[in-house]
């Protein structure tokens, strides 16, 4: 028993060491990463993060996929807006005042005002 007690004793400074580098880790994370966590797929974290910043709580947001992008990450991309950017709801590309444009050609979409472009091919903007 005392011996247990004292082997635990000793390996307690490396048990704590441990936590102390995940907390270390931890607090080294901007804002964003803790946000968005890691870095799984391909979205422009800056634009998620202007885009929610941008609309209001009751928006609706439409999304429109480009020629570059499969029907895969259109819908990753789709199901991580739905529930990142609740209470804002998705609808109609064709209808809603605010869009998400990923590897599409602007020139397509004149009424787009576009408020945040990414380095992947996504941006954000809103209908004039």
């Amino acid at each position: 028993m005392v011996a247990a007690a004292v082997a635990g004793i000793a390996r307690l400074d490396e048990t704590l060491g441990l936590f102390d580098w995940r907390a270390d880790r931890n607090a080294s994370l901007s804002y964003l990463d803790r946000e968005y966590g890691d870095r799984g797929w391909a979205l422009d974290r800056r634009v998620i993060e202007d885009a929610r910043l941008w609309m209001p709580p009751d928006a609706e947001y439409g999304i429109v996929l480009g020629s570059r992008w499969d029907n895969l990450d259109g819908q990753v991309a789709a199901d991580f807006l739905k529930y990142f950017l609740l209470p804002r709801k998705e609808a109609s590309a064709g209808s809603a005042p605010w869009l998400f444009c990923y590897g599409c050609d602007v020139a397509e979409l004149a009424s787009l005002e576009v408020l945040s472009r990414g380095r992947d091919g996504i941006l954000f903007g809103r209908r004039r």
